[in-house]
C-alpha cells in the first residue's frame, strides 16, 4: 500500500479546499483476497464480464448480499498500478450519486484488485445497441435524465480539475431505476499544479476511444476539461440516434461533429433520430431532441474554448427538460468562475462597493479588461435559502436580456464553498446615492424622468416574461456613466405562471417599499412591483428617503405623500428646488408624475395601473401629451 500512496502523492499533489485530500486519509476497505475469490466462485469463467482497459472484470456477491464487480489489474507495471491508484483515489474521495461507488481493494501476489458496486442494468452501450432490434426500453425522457446524470458527474469531476479522458457509453452504467453512473476512471488525469481548472495543459500522454476522443487532444495533445465535453457531445448523439459512435460516420474523412452540422444546416436533422422515440407524433419530444442535438454540436465545437463548461451543459439540459428549447451555441452561456480567478480580479477582495444582508459587493477587473461587481454571499449565510437565492438570480439573469437590466457575466460553481455572482460594473452607483447623499450632485428633472421611464421599461419586460421583482427600490436601480438605468438584484424575484394573478409566499422585501396588500395577505402579484415603483416615483419628485421618523412614529414616504396629496398640499411632497425653478412645463410634469405615483400606491391593488399603463403614462408626460386622467 505504500507504493500506492507514493503514486497517489505523485498524481494528486498540493491539496487545497478545491482539490483532493492526501492519501494519509485513505479510508476504503482492504478486502481479504479469499473473500473476493469466494464471492466470484474463485474467479470462475462464468463470472467473467470481459476485459476493460488493462483490467479483467468479474461479477460477484459478498456475504452481506451486495453484488460487486471485481477488477483485476494483473500486469505489475508502474503505469498500470498508477491507473489503479487513480481510480481508487478518485472514487474514494469524490463520492457522487452519479459516479460508481468503490467498496474497497486488495492486492495478491503480482496483481491489484478493485471492488466496485454492481449495477444491474449494465452499460448504456449495450442498451443502445439492442434498441432497434427489440422493444425500446429507454424512452426519450429516460435518455434525457441519463444525459443529465452523466453531465452532473462530469461537472463534479471537473470542479476538482479531474478529466475522465474516456467518456463513452460503455463507461456509463445504469442502476435498477436507469439512473446513470460514470465508471472506469482509471485513465482519469488531474490537471497539474499551476494549471487553472478551466485551463489547458499540453501532454504527449493521449488516451481515449475511437469516435469519442477530442480531435484537438488527439492531434495537439491539448488536455483540458473540454476533452470530456467533446466526448459527452458524442454520447448525446448516441442517445438521440440509438447508434453507437462507430456507426455514425460514413467515411474516414468524416466525423460526428461535421455530420451533425451538415444535417442541421440542411434541415435534415430528423434523419439521425431514432424513430422509436416518438418525435414524429409528439411535438414536445421533437423540440427537446432538436435542442439536445444542437447542444451536442455545441459540445463538439472546435477550438476547445468555444465549447461550454459541463456546468453550463447541466443548466442547458435542465432547461430543455423544463421546456426551454431555444438553446444552442448562440445562447448566452454564463462563465463559471473559480475563486482564485475572482480573488486576483479583486486584489484579494480589497475594494468593497457595499454590504447588505446577503453579503458584500466588491469591485474587480477581469483579465480581459472588463470591470465587474462581484456579489459575495456571507459564509454564515450559506444556508439552503441563500443558495436558493443565488440560484434564482442566476436563472433569471441568464434567461432575460434587456438594456435596462444589469448583465450577469458568470458565477462560481455550485460545488464551491464560496457563492459569488459576477456582474457588469455600473460606474455611477445607485439611484438612492444620487437622491439622498449630499456628496452627490442634484439630479436634474429630465434625468429623473428618464430614470423613471427606463425603470418602468425594465419592469414591463420582467412582467411580460412572467417575473415579479419583489424588491424594487432606489438601491436596486443602478446608473451607468450616461445615467442609463440598470435594474439589479433578482435574488427575491418570483415567477408568475401563465393565467395566474398572484402567488402566495412569505412577504420579503424592504418595508418602506413593500405593498401593504402583499405584506398582510402573503399574496404577491405584478401590482406589488407597481406599488414599490410608486414609492420610487415619490423619491424622484421629493428627493426624500422612502421612510423617516416623524415625531415618535416611523412614517413611510408613500403614507406621507398620499396624505399630503389628499389634503392638496403637493408642495410638501415636491423637492423645493423644482418650485424655485419657475418652469411651468416642468412643474406640470412633476405634478403629473406625483398623481401617477399616488395611483401606483393605492390599496387595494386592483386600483393600481399595470406597469405597461404606467410606462405609457410616463412617456406621455415626457412628451407633454399625457396626464394622469388618461389611465383612470
Amino acid at each position: 500500500m505504500r507504493l500506492r500512496c507514493a503514486l497517489f502523492e505523485c498524481c494528486f499533489t498540493s491539496p487545497s479546499s478545491d482539490t483532493i485530500p492526501k492519501c494519509s486519509k485513505l479510508k476504503w476497505r482492504i478486502f481479504p483476497y479469499k473473500e473476493l475469490a469466494k464471492a466470484t466462485n474463485n474467479f470462475d469463467q462464468l463470472h467473467c464480464l470481459g476485459k476493460r482497459g488493462s483490467a479483467i472484470e468479474y461479477h460477484g456477491k459478498l456475504d452481506d448480499g451486495r453484488e460487486i464487480i471485481v477488477q483485476r489489474f494483473k500486469e505489475d507495471k508502474r503505469y498500470t498500478l498508477q491507473q489503479f491508484v487513480n481510480e481508487t483515489v478518485i472514487l474514494n474521495y469524490l463520492p457522487h450519486k452519479n459516479i460508481v461507488s468503490i467498496y474497497g481493494c486488495t492486492s495478491h501476489h503480482e496483481e491489484s484488485l478493485l471492488v466496485h458496486e454492481y449495477l444491474v442494468n449494465g452499460n448504456l452501450a449495450a442498451h443502445l445497441q439492442s434498441e432497434r432490434a427489440v422493444n425500446n426500453t429507454l424512452t426519450w425522457l429516460t435518455r434525457l435524465d441519463i444525459a443529465i446524470d452523466i453531465a452532473n458527474a462530469l461537472d463534479y469531476l471537473h470542479y476538482y480539475g479531474i478529466i475522465h479522458r474516456n467518456v463513452k457509453s460503455r463507461n456509463i452504467l445504469l442502476d435498477v431505476n436507469f439512473c446513470a453512473k460514470v465508471a472506469n476512471l482509471h485513465l482519469s488525469r488531474k490537471l497539474p499544479d499551476g494549471v487553472p481548472v478551466n485551463g489547458t495543459h499540453v501532454t504527449s500522454d493521449r488516451v481515449g476511444s475511437c469516435g469519442y476522443i477530442d480531435p484537438e487532444y488527439l492531434t495537439k495533445g491539448q488536455l483540458s476539461v473540454k476533452n470530456d465535453v467533446y466526448s459527452f457531445g458524442v454520447v448525446l448523439c448516441e442517445l438521440l440516434s440509438s447508434n453507437l459512435a462507430k456507426y455514425w460516420v460514413l467515411n474516414e474523412e468524416d466525423n460526428i461533429a461535421s455530420l451533425l452540422h451538415r444535417k442541421i444546416e440542411n434541415q435534415a436533422l430528423l434523419e439521425l433520430f431514432d424513430p422509436s422515440l416518438g418525435f414524429q407524433s409528439n411535438l414536445q419530444i421533437k423540440r427537446m431532441m432538436t435542442a439536445t442535438a444542437k447542444l451536442a454540436l455545441f459540445c463538439m465545437q472546435c477550438p476547445q474554448q468555444s465549447r461550454p463548461d459541463m456546468e453550463q451543459v447541466v443548466e442547458i439540459l435542465n432547461g430543455i427538460k423544463q421546456g426551454r428549447y431555444e438553446t444552442n451555441s448562440k445562447t448566452k452561456a454564463l462563465k463559471i468562475f473559480h475563486h482564485a480567478e475572482l480573488q486576483e480580479a479583486t486584489d484579494n477582495f480589497n475594494t468593497c462597493l457595499g454590504k447588505g444582508g446577503y453579503g458584500s459587493v466588491y469591485y474587480g477587473k477581469l483579465q480581459d479588461g472588463r470591470e465587474v461587481a462581484i456579489k459575495c454571499f456571507h459564509d454564515e449565510n450559506d444556508t439552503e435559502e441563500t443558495i436558493k437565492q443565488f440560484l434564482k438570480e442566476t436563472e433569471i439573469l441568464s434567461l432575460l436580456h434587456h438594456q435596462n437590466l444589469v448583465s450577469l457575466y458568470g458565477r462560481t460553481s455550485h460545488h464551491s464553498n464560496k457563492h459569488m455572482l459576477v456582474y457588469e460594473y455600473i460606474s455611477n452607483g445607485t439611484l438612492s446615492k444620487h437622491l439622498h447623499e449630499s456628496s452627490s450632485g442634484k439630479l436634474p428633472w429630465q434625468a429623473r424622468l428618464n430614470i423613471a421611464i427606463e425603470t418602468a421599461t425594465a419592469l414591463v419586460y420582467l412582467h411580460d416574461s412572467g417575473i415579479i421583482h419583489r424588491d424594487v427600490k432606489g438601491s436596486n436601480i443602478l446608473l451607468d456613466e450616461n445615467f442609463t438605468v440598470k435594474v439589479a438584484d433578482f435574488g427575491l424575484s418570483r415567477s408568475l405562471p401563465d393565467h395566474v394573478t398572484h402567488v402566495s409566499t412569505i412577504p420579503v422585501g424592504t418595508r418602506a417599499y413593500m405593498d401593504p396588500d402583499y405584506y398582510e395577505s402573503g399574496r404577491v402579484s405584478d401590482k406589488s412591483d407597481v406599488f414599490s415603483f410608486g414609492v420610487v416615483l415619490f423619491e424622484l419628485i421629493s428627493s426624500n428617503p422612502p421612510g423617516s421618523m416623524v415625531g415618535t412614529d416611523y412614517v413611510t414616504l408613500a403614507q406621507f405623500a398620499k396624505r399630503k396629496i389628499l389634503n392638496q398640499e403637493l408642495n410638501a411632497v415636491v423637492d423645493p428646488s423644482f418650485w424655485l425653478a419657475s418652469d411651468k412645463n416642468m412643474m406640470e410634469m412633476v405634478t403629473a408624475v406625483a398623481e401617477l405615483a399616488f395611483q401606483c400606491v393605492q390599496c387595494p391593488k386592483e386600483f393600481r395601473p399595470s406597469m405597461k399603463q404606467v410606462l405609457e403614462t410616463l412617456e406621455g408626460i415626457s412628451k407633454g401629451t399625457w396626464g394622469f386622467s388618461q389611465i383612470t
